[in-house]
């Protein structure tokens, strides 16, 4: 599929106003106007829904910067390629473009339940994406942009080829010996790989696609965390470490806030209070039916603006779509109604141990972190 043309009039791309220039950032400069700030989405065909709403927060929030949309899938259609599109078509500053890719470059790679081999498309992206694109952020399909991703666009990396946000630190797992294994120190930072800002230039200079996807090859099943483990241990301390509000993934939300903090916990404090980019990256993604996530109403008031609006989980009987369809009805007007049953249930939970009964595990589990 190919890209989207610029468009014109109005909303005149930097693109078509210089086209004898080769970099974005050459023909911005020139054209005296902002610069093209790249943002990747990597997606199968489930997921392409959920990307845009990502990609739509990301246009609400940079409202004045020109955005050019990536998208690599093995086996987006035409039809789902229509709908992202159809989704980004009222903000003029935005074009998209897909990419795709052969799956067979993803063969041997290890996945499971929780990811398919997408997670690893990134790794390709200096071969997928124009010989001038220098520099994109990569982002997972479930964030939630808040702020004009631009100045995470024009982040110094200091001259490494990646850049990424801490990953949470939930029992010191640097210490643990798969992660020694891998060659990850306990004194490294360990970054999440959700939301990357790639240098695409330096990546493309020391080979990197080739020598990630041949790591990711022979670790396997050892790469528990898959592409992120890949990349903390093939680039360790050649990653840039960012301000963790350009990723606040929302287990830092819940009552498990305290234990998951890293140790830079002011920051995180911080973050957590004025997050960039919010990320579901648990396995309770906010779309799924009675999914009991934080900032869950951050994620629909973006779908609302694409055209997945009104369509349920797919497998619902008659009767939990008219649940679901009523639990949204009340998000839509400040309600989260699964949260206030969980507060409920802690409640009961604290008065049972209180009184000295306990109750069933089941009753008293809150969802768990964890990268999905």
């Amino acid at each position: 599929m190919a890209g989207v043309a610029p468009r014109r009039g109005a909303g005149r791309s930097v693109d078509a106003m210089t086209p004898g220039l080769k970099s974005p950032r050459e023909r911005a400069q020139v054209a005296g106007l902002t610069p093209v700030t790249h943002v990747l989405f990597c997606a199968d065909r489930r997921y392409i829904e959920h990307a845009s709403v990502a990609a739509v927060s990301v246009a609400s929030a940079a409202r004045r910067t020109p955005l050019r949309i990536h998208v690599m899938s093995c086996d987006a259609d035409a039809a789902s390629a229509a709908r992202l599109r159809s989704a980004l078509r009222p903000f003029g500053h935005v074009d998209v473009a897909f990419h795709p890719v052969e799956p067979e470059r993803l063969a041997g790679l290890f996945a499971d339940k929780h990811l398919s081999k997408e997670a690893y498309l990134r790794f390709l992206a200096p071969e997928a994406l124009p010989p001038d694109v220098d520099r994109v952020i990569y982002l997972d399909c479930d964030v939630i942009a808040l702020d004009d991703v631009s100045a995470l666009f024009a982040a110094d990396l200091g001259g490494k080829a990646v850049g990424a946000v801490p990953d949470i630190d939930w029992s010191d797992h640097a210490q643990t010996d798969r992660l020694l294994a891998l060659g990850i120190r306990p004194d490294q930072p360990y970054v999440n790989s959700g939301v990357l800002v790639m240098d695409l230039g330096e990546w493309r200079r020391r080979d990197l696609s080739r020598r990630l996807l041949a790591f990711a090859a022979q670790k396997g099943s050892l790469l528990l965390r898959h592409d992120q483990d890949a990349l903390n241990a093939l680039l360790g301390d050649e990653i840039a470490v960012l301000d963790r509000r350009w990723n606040v993934q929302v287990i830092l939300y819940s009552r498990y806030a305290r234990r998951a903090l890293p140790r830079d916990h002011a920051a995180s404090v911080e973050a957590r209070r004025r997050p960039s980019i919010v990320h579901f990256s648990t396995d309770e993604k906010p779309w799924k039916f009675r999914a009991w996530t934080r900032k869950k109403a951050l994620y629909f008031r973006f779908r609302d603006l694409t055209p997945w609006r009104d369509e349920p989980p797919p497998g619902l009987s008659r009767a939990q779509w008219l649940e679901h369809d009523a639990a949204l009805w009340l998000l839509r007007r400040g309600v989260d109604v699964y949260a206030v049953l969980g507060a409920a249930r802690r409640l009961g939970t604290m008065a049972a141990r209180f009184s000295g009964r306990r109750l069933p595990a089941a009753e008293s589990a809150e969802p768990g972190a964890g990268r999905a």
